[in-house]
Order: C-alpha cells, then structure tokens, then sequence
C-alpha cells in the first residue's frame, strides 16, 4: 500500500492461555509469552466458557502477586476451570475447585495442614531418601540398559521412576502404580484427547471420585494397622485436636500422590530433551556431580511444569496501566516467568551454572511448593546415575507434549541410546 501501512493482526490474543493446543506446545507456548509479556503484560482474558481474568506473564508481576499471600488469596479459584465444571465441582463437592489441597488454601488452614506433613519434606528428611532415590535411579536406568538401544524415554522411563518413589514414601504397593499413574494423567490431562477419560460431562468428577474411593480404603487400613509411613501420618492427622475433615484428608492423599510424581517425571522427561539440544551442558553435567542440585533446580526452570496458578485480589490495584478490582481473579503463568528476559540472562538457553534460587517453578511465598527438596534430589540423582554411563543418545521420533493449560510435560518422548 501506498502512503499508508497495513495493519497486521496480532499473532496471538491474551485468550490463547486457554487454548491447550497452543499451550501443549513448547514453542507455541513460549511465543505466545514472548508476545504477551511484551504486548499486554496485565492481559484481561475474557472466554465464553471461563470466568474473566487477568493475566501476568513478567516475573517481577508474578513474583509480587505470589509473595503477597494475604492480599492475593488462593481460594476460592487456584486454577483456570470452564465454569461450568466449576459449577458441577462446587455442587459435588462444595467447593469451586474440587479438591481441598494446600494450593488452595490461605491462612491459617493453609499453614495448619502443612505443618501435618512438613516433617517429611524438610531437607533433612529428603535427604535420609537419598539412598532408595540412587538405587532406584540405578535400577531404571539398568531399565534402559535391558531394554536395549531404543525406548519411550518418557512412557518407559520419566514417567515411572518419580512414581516409584512416592508411592513408596506414602507405603502402598506397586501394584497401585498403574492405578496412580491412569487416574492422574486423566486428572491433569483432561484437555488431551489422547489422555482424557472417555469423552462425558461427567469424566472429571468420575475421576475425583475414582481417586477419593481408592484412598479411602488406604485411610481405613492405615487406621487399623498404623505403619511407617506417610499415608498412616495422613490418616491419622488431627487439625486442631479433631480429625482432620474428610474432603481435606482425601484432597491430602491426591495431591501427593499425583503432583507428587507428575511435576518431577515433566522434569526429567523435558530435562531430558534439553540436554540433548544443549550437548555442551549434557557434557558438563556429566563432569560435575557438585552441579547436581543447581543443575537439576535449572532443568526445572526450563521445563516449568505447573504452567499456573490463580489468586483473587483482596483490594484494588493498578498494575501496568491497568485497574484490578478487589475480588477480580488473577493468572500467574510460571513459565512466562521463568523465560523473561528482564530476569534471566539468556532465559531460552539450558544454563547449569545460572543462580537456582532464582527461578519460579516452585511458586513462592508462602505456597511454595512442599515437595521441592525431593523433586531436585530425584532429578539431580537420576542424572547423576545416566549421565556417566550415557555414551550417545538421539530422537527417534519427534516428541509430542500434553495438551493442557494446567500441569504439562512432554507424554512421548522416542530415543536411540547407547549406554555402558
């Protein structure tokens, strides 16, 4: 045109943090951030089928709101649900997010409950695991040994040894794994066809409940027969002298037993991934064991496998030119984060030597996540155990992420291998 320059359309719009497709794709996902933290950084979200939000994708923006646990609260929504399976959720079970977990509590439920498993997560706990965490790393990775010089690096690998490892913390059998691992991937995979339970309005619910009837038989059992471990803690617990309320228990056993491996299996699936196309760090790695744990704090960084978390303001604000309303729901999106430029050096490249303590994967404040110390110990061991003994190592077929704007992660992930 002449005179006059043609106005192009955006490449994104601030509702794409809704669209699973764009989201379960790693360089979709990072470009839409790219565009938002640059374009609209306090982007008002408003869908048909979801509540209206606002959406942060700056660190600075994400780590205020995160740390300001009383002014940004976590109830009543703490993740992004079409409203009406908000609604299905709060008649069932009388709250808007179906569960009743730590992520979606405030003071001061939120600090009574997680005093009741605190004891188990202090770094000094984790690090009395140290010692199954190295022989299960080692017995996976002879896994890959037996399997010969192909596998599924995430079916037959990333997604089992986190899994493994929680289970054995809470004490039940590994006959349960495949029970675990079906029921959480139909939790946090609902939006994946490949994923999701059979297509109904009722699929979510049928798998809360699913959840909910197997622990309830572990909490009778554990009341009967106490053993040491968590799941006997869980059951036991008392809040305020009284038993602990039975959504509150149920939600409990949930979270640790999902979140409790899904987050850490997305970590070293995509950790992984990244090794292989950042080879100067997957050598460097190899090299240093006293890397393990930074190293493993910055694969996480890179992965960022909660993609958010919702708080609702308590008091109005401005923020970038823009007016939150007391009670208006806000998106703080970790990944978006965790890439930011203004933060982090180089964000888009694998950096094992870059400051752990900075990154937001965790969340922050007073939320942050119980079970971190274990995810970087699971991390940092199993690639301490396949690093050494990994002589080369290629795609075999092009990786495929989960569809999903909640928790996401790579679910396929084919290799060619050749180890010691």
């Amino acid at each position: 045109m002449t005179g006059a320059s043609q106005q192009q359309t955006p490449p994104f719009k601030p509702a794409d943090v809704l669209n699973a497709h764009i989201m379960g794709d790693e360089r979709s996902m990072y470009a839409l951030f790219d565009y938002l933290r640059a374009n609209d950084p306090v982007a008002l979200v408003e869908h048909p089928d979801y509540r209206p939000f606002w959406s942060l994708s700056r660190y600075d923006d994400i780590k205020r709101i995160g740390s300001e646990n009383d002014r940004f609260l976590s109830a009543p929504r703490t993740v992004l649900i079409p409203t009406a399976f908000e609604e299905a959720l709060l008649e069932r079970f009388g709250t808007r997010n179906g569960l009743e977990t730590l992520i979606h509590m405030d003071r001061p439920k939120h600090l009574k409950l997680r005093k009741v498993t605190r004891e188990w997560f202090l770094p000094r706990s984790i690090e009395s695991l140290r010692a199954e965490v190295e022989a299960l790393s080692k017995e996976f990775v002879d896994k890959m040994q037996e399997m010969g010089s192909e596998c599924d690096f995430v079916r037959d690998i990333a997604l089992l040894f986190p899994l493994r490892i929680i289970l054995s913390i809470l004490g039940l059998p590994r006959e349960a794994e495949g029970t675990m691992l079906k029921l959480t991937q139909e939790m946090f995979g609902s939006q994946d066809p490949a994923l999701q339970r059979a297509d109904s309005e009722t699929a979510g619910l049928e798998v809360l409940n699913d959840f909910g009837a197997y622990f309830s038989e572990v909490i009778e059992d554990r009341k009967k027969n106490p053993k040491d471990d968590l799941a006997t803690v869980l059951a036991n617990a008392e809040v305020d002298g009284e038993p602990m309320n039975v959504l509150d228990q149920a939600s409990y056993f949930i979270i640790t037993a999902s979140a409790g491996h899904d987050t850490t299996s997305a970590a070293i699936g995509g950790g992984m991934k990244a090794l292989l196309e950042h080879p100067d760090q997957l050598a460097l790695w190899r090299g240093r064991p006293d890397l393990d744990v930074g190293a493993a704090k910055e694969v996480i960084r890179w992965v960022s496998p909660v993609r958010h978390m919702v708080r609702t303001a308590t008091e109005s604000l401005e923020l970038h030119g823009k007016q939150i309303q007391a009670g208006d729901n806000i998106a703080l999106w970790y990944p978006a984060a965790n890439r930011d430029p203004q933060a982090f050096d180089h964000p888009n490249r694998l950096d094992l030597l870059r400051d752990p303590k900075q990154q937001l994967a965790f969340g922050y404040g007073s939320h942050m996540c119980l079970g971190q110390h274990l995810a970087a110990m699971e991390v940092g061991c199993f690639f301490r155990e396949l690093l050494p003994r990994l002589k080369d190592m290629q795609f075999n077929g092009d990786p495929e992420w989960i569809k999903a704007i909640f928790v996401g992660g790579l679910k396929s992930m084919p290799v060619r291998y050749t180890l010691t």
